[in-house]
């Protein structure tokens, strides 16, 4: 009797068992069932626009490199893609390397699985299989949600099968030998659901999951992420690891199941490691950006830590040893210096000279060791000598963006308000201003604005209240004691020391050619989308004009592309044409944003024109994403065949 109660309760076991796996694998990739469809919304829209192509020369770099890796070396013997004589290609003892290696191995398996799933069907039906099964699962999770399973299910059964039999018949096969290319794009497609879903799950938890949900959809749809989503570059990838370094921070710093019954997958301190494990898998991405990470880290993290004991120090330690391995080998494989990534060593093609967080290694005066101390030894000076050189590598750039800051405003002003055009960029781009400033490419960050009335009416606030109060450095202290107790204060300190830091180290270098937005920048797009959220009237404008946003957002985007498309079209408008008009229209109405949300920081009587200037500068930011995927850029078939179609249609008007 009881072996036969046990093989009847056994596959309702295995049920419940694989149930709470499946909820703890949702948890820990995406947070909720909101957070699995803010991830499979992601992928659904960057999936409409995604081409299968090079966009930008150095694209073959990582290409090759991927081809090589996966042939089981670091080696770049041939070109499988394009030419060797591109930027990025890296020579060291006279054989040619990749970089970015640890974007490079994550595609990996990603090329491996998409082999296997070729091996049954050609890729382009696999895709079209892909999306139309995305499609359903997101209609079934909206479903459980909004509690209209049933309904929802079937429409998006029914828009499933309609979708796949049109890219099905639609469909033309996509050349086997594309497929390294393809996997570096499937990485950072899924880069970018990681931004969307871990910056939803940071202020989820911080506010709610309306705010959440919102800054989840202007950090990818109204920044340049959506442009950059299936371009094979590393700054996507550097600014997912980035934002899951502000969660773990956040996590690391809060109660555990403060927020959610006490789910937590991870300790405080767990999570407090995690953030430095991420930093060490940055750094493989790209040493420089990396450090800046670090240094932004520490220097917040040690002082506020909740405890700094030698067991906690000690996991953290090493736990951001062993995230460093991949680094040191690689770097020990290619040049036999495992501190030494291979953006410093030659570059083949383009020699540059912009140090530590460029290309090419850059060497001054500190390395020479001569004349400076001759009485110390031999191996002293050489010590001395390699730890200046070494320390100018790493501080020098803050020192650089600090002093570009001071002396070429001009340059800042390009970067962040108003890029223009410039006849040495022009020259290069075909008498073509294309290079957006940042405020052009994404006007919603021009609501940042109001952090300054915000900031300057606590300082007031402060000023009034001071009186006879404590002293400068009992005020100080207070400070400090009130980041250290709270989460939320601590991770914006984080946010805004990372924000700069990234910001100084790529002053002195921009505006860039051949940008089209400022992608240096791209985390720190993500980063200001984090600062609007965190503003109490940007929250009361999502929680009590909600309606009025979305439905000015929806028709920004539906009614705005369409009469942009109309103007550039009659208007015959070259591609520098119509980024220029991008660039004044965005700058307009992120102006009335800006002036609009300072008004709300102010008096809450401003929210409701503040909702609707806010949709629109955000739909101006999508617009940009879909007429460069459509109409714009077209380098490489779509993914989807039913958009190769549209573009198609859309160039014969």
């Amino acid at each position: 009797m009881s072996t036969e109660r046990a093989r009847t309760l056994a596959p309702a076991d295995v049920r419940e068992r694989l149930a709470a796996a499946r909820r703890a694998l949702v948890r820990a990739l995406v947070g909720d069932r909101l957070g699995l469809v803010v991830c499979l919304g992601t992928l659904l829209a960057v999936g409409v626009s995604w081409r299968v192509g090079v966009f930008i020369n150095d694209n073959y770099t990582l290409a090759n490199a991927l081809v090589a890796l996966v042939d089981g070396s670091l080696v770049v013997d041939e070109a499988a893609y394009g030419s060797l004589e591109v930027p990025g290609v890296q020579v060291y003892d006279g054989r040619l390397y990749g970089r970015n290696y640890g974007q490079v191995a994550l595609a990996v398996p990603l090329l491996w699985a998409l082999r296997a799933a070729t091996a049954v069907a050609d890729l382009g039906l696999v895709f079209a299989a892909a999306w139309s099964l995305l499609l359903l699962a997101f209609a079934v999770q909206v479903g459980r949600l909004t509690g209209r399973e049933s309904p929802c299910a079937t429409a998006g059964a029914v828009l499933a099968l309609a979708t796949f039999g049109t890219n099905a018949a639609l469909a033309e096969p996509i050349p086997a030998r594309l497929l390294p290319l393809v996997a570096l794009q499937l990485g950072t497609v899924l880069a970018t659901t990681v931004v969307s879903t871990t910056v939803y799950r940071l202020l989820a938890r911080m506010h709610d999951r309306r705010v959440g949900v919102a800054a989840a959809v202007v950090s990818v749809l109204a920044t340049p992420v959506a442009f950059w989503a299936a371009i094979p570059k590393r700054h996507l990838t550097v600014t997912a690891l980035l934002v899951t370094v502000v969660y773990a921070f956040y996590r690391s710093r809060s109660a555990t199941g403060s927020a959610d019954g006490g789910d937590a997958l991870l300790s405080p301190t767990g999570f407090r490691a995690l953030a430095y494990v991420l930093v060490g898998l940055c750094t493989w991405v790209h040493a420089g950006e990396g450090f800046v990470v670090f240094l932004a880290l520490v220097a917040v993290d040690l002082p506020t830590a909740p405890s700094n004991d030698r067991r906690t120090l000690a996991v953290v330690g090493a736990a951001f040893a062993a995230s460093l391995v991949p680094f040191f080998v690689t770097n020990a494989l290619i040049s036999g210096d495992p501190v030494r990534p291979p953006r410093m060593l030659s570059e083949f093609a383009v020699p540059t000279d912009r140090g530590a967080f460029g290309g090419s290694g850059a060497s001054g005066g500190a390395a020479s060791g001569g004349g400076s101390a001759p009485l110390l030894p031999a191996p002293v000076r050489i010590a001395v000598a390699t730890a200046a050189e070494r320390l100018g590598l790493l501080f020098g750039p803050f020192v650089a963006g600090a002093k570009s800051a001071v002396s070429d405003p001009e340059s800042l002003y390009r970067t962040f308000v108003r890029a223009g055009y410039d006849g040495y960029i022009g020259q290069r781009d075909n008498d073509q201003a294309i290079n957006l400033s940042v405020l052009e490419s994404a006007p919603v960050l021009a609501g940042v604005a109001a952090l300054v009335a915000t900031g300057g009416r606590r300082a007031a606030a402060a000023v009034r209240g001071r009186g006879a109060g404590p002293a400068f450095g009992a005020r100080v202290r207070r400070s400090v004691r009130a980041v250290r107790a709270s989460p939320a204060t601590a991770t914006d300190a984080f946010v805004a020391l990372v924000a700069v830091l990234f910001t100084l180290v790529y002053v002195p270098r921009l505006p860039l050619f051949a940008q089209v937005t400022v992608r240096y920048l791209l985390p720190v797009y993500v980063l200001a989308v984090y600062a609007l959220a965190r503003q109490g009237w940007a929250r009361r404008v999502v929680a009590e004009h909600g309606r009025a946003a979305l439905w000015s957002y929806l028709g920004g985007v539906l009614l705005g592309a369409q009469l942009v498309f109309v103007v550039v079209t009659a208007g015959s408008f070259g591609r520098g044409g119509a980024f220029q008009l991008h660039a004044v229209v965005g700058l307009a109405v992120g102006a009335a944003f800006g002036v609009s949300a300072v008004g709300s920081a102010l008096d809450e009587r401003f929210d409701s024109v503040t909702a609707v200037a806010g949709g629109l500068a955000a739909a101006l930011g999508t617009n940009l994403a879909v007429l460069s995927a459509f109409v714009y850029f077209r380098y490489g078939p779509y993914v989807l065949p039913a958009a190769d179609w549209l573009a198609d249609l859309l160039a014969s008007a």
